[in-house]
């Protein structure tokens, strides 16, 4: 199985859905080669006190759609983490203009080192924030268990 087959698999998974990914409620419209383009609805937890997406949302849906692509490019045992992060908020994405349509492609790649270019843009193809993102090949951690919540008095 290759590793979109298996990240695929993984996103329909009770594990998937308890971490970030579950919050996302993505539709993946392509993943592959160094590529990704989700379908993110526009849920009323992801606004912010203007009725528009949340900067920090906004900042993750595309950290996420860069991942995924950066990660299509990793073997068995490794994967990409984020390094650094350059995003342009161009304009605030309201509820009207969903749903967003991330979508990111590995634009170079050196040794450990992998640069992505992700966009979200509105329905109507508008681009709402774009950036830039540097990834670091490291080995998988180990599956740890959750952490819990601290114990009430």
């Amino acid at each position: 199985m290759t590793l979109p087959d298996r990240l695929m698999h993984h996103f329909g998974s009770d594990e998937a859905h308890q971490r970030f990914w579950g919050l996302l409620d993505a539709r993946v419209i392509e993943l592959g080669d160094g590529r990704a383009k989700l379908e993110i609805p526009v849920a009323k937890h992801w606004l912010n006190l203007n009725n528009a997406v949340h900067g920090g949302a906004s900042a993750g849906w595309l950290d996420q759609v860069a991942g995924l692509a950066t990660n299509t490019l990793c073997g068995p045992g490794e994967v990409f983490v984020t390094a650094t992060a350059s995003l342009q908020y161009r304009l605030p994405f309201a509820p009207d203009d969903g749903p967003a349509l991330a979508s990111a492609e590995v634009t170079g790649r050196t040794g450990r080192k992998a640069t992505t270019h992700a966009r979200i843009t509105t329905r109507q193809g508008d681009i709402a924030l774009e950036g830039e993102f540097l990834f670091i090949l490291t080995a998988r951690r180990v599956n740890t268990t959750q952490a819990t919540s601290p114990a009430k008095d």
